[in-house]
């Protein structure tokens, strides 16, 4: 397998974070890899089947959510971890997960953040018709006009922001993901999810399907991917997906940049390499 260097870039200060957040999203085939986002940024999230741009585009007005975010800090959550360590670490050991347990503890309390903020209904799926009106208008909607509308762009994109402030090396990326890429008559869907840098394995990455929890409980679910999932790996595709098996029992999803039509898709598998 060869070696490819991870993207992700580290947290910034503050001083330069303008700069930065104008470098940090950049294009994939009929996506986005954002390795920051950043308040008062149009976030591109979708477009027509035949043209690559993406035209709809939405507004990120994190402040917004900041007088419910001051105590969402890296510091305060690890503190969190530590009173709830030794009980995340069982659970994990009983359901037969070797998932670094901080890495998952994030997870779960990014997923129950979002869904508090943006106010998703995990028994309730949000109304596809009145979510596309709001993106009809003159202007790009605001992530906070969207609450109890939201699907995974936007579940993504403030999952994304939270793992920033949680001071994690993650990127939201909007793709198209599969259940089985072996099945010629399924059609991808076009997706939005975060990359996050695995803390124990340099060269390996997990993803962190935030708008696709585990019913029960709002567990988070994350996937290990078969090969390092990068800006560099993605950027001149126009197909590729990459295999991923969840870090929970489960099953095994693919991730990837391409058209969301049913046929045959070049794939990166564990085991069998590129095909």
């Amino acid at each position: 397998m060869r070696n490819l260097k991870l993207s992700f870039q580290k947290p910034i200060s503050e001083n330069a974070k303008g700069q930065e957040s104008a470098e940090a999203m950049r294009e994939i085939y009929r996506g986005i890899w954002a390795d920051r986002l950043e308040d008062g940024q149009e976030l591109p999230i979708g477009g027509s089947l035949f043209n690559k741009e993406l035209t709809i585009k939405l507004e990120l007005d994190f402040m917004a959510f900041d007088e419910q975010l001051e105590s969402f800090t890296e510091g305060n959550i690890k503190k969190v971890y530590e009173q709830s360590e030794e009980s995340v670490k069982k659970w994990l050991k009983q359901i037969g997960s070797d998932i670094d347990p901080y890495t998952y503890f994030l997870c779960y309390q990014v997923q129950q953040k979002t869904h508090e903020l943006l106010e998703i209904d995990p028994n309730t799926p949000p109304n596809l018709f009145e979510r596309q009106k709001m993106y009809r208008g003159q202007k790009p909607p605001k992530l906070s006009e969207l609450k109890g509308k939201t699907y995974c762009a936007e579940r993504a994109a403030l999952g994304q922001y939270l793992l920033q402030k949680a001071g994690a090396e993650s990127a939201y990326v909007s793709g198209i993901a599969m259940k089985d890429v072996k099945d010629t008559g399924e059609f991808p869907e076009d997706h939005s999810f975060i990359v996050l840098k695995h803390p124990t394995e340099p060269e390996s990455t997990l993803i962190f399907d935030i708008a696709k929890p585990h019913s029960q409980n709002n567990v988070p679910r994350v996937l290990k991917t078969d090969v390092p999932f990068t800006y560099e790996l993605l950027k001149n595709k126009k197909e590729l997906l990459v295999g991923a098996t969840e870090v929970l029992p489960g099953g095994r999803f693919w991730f990837g940049v391409g058209e969301p039509v049913a046929g045959q898709h070049e794939a990166i598998e564990k085991t069998e390499g590129l095909k």
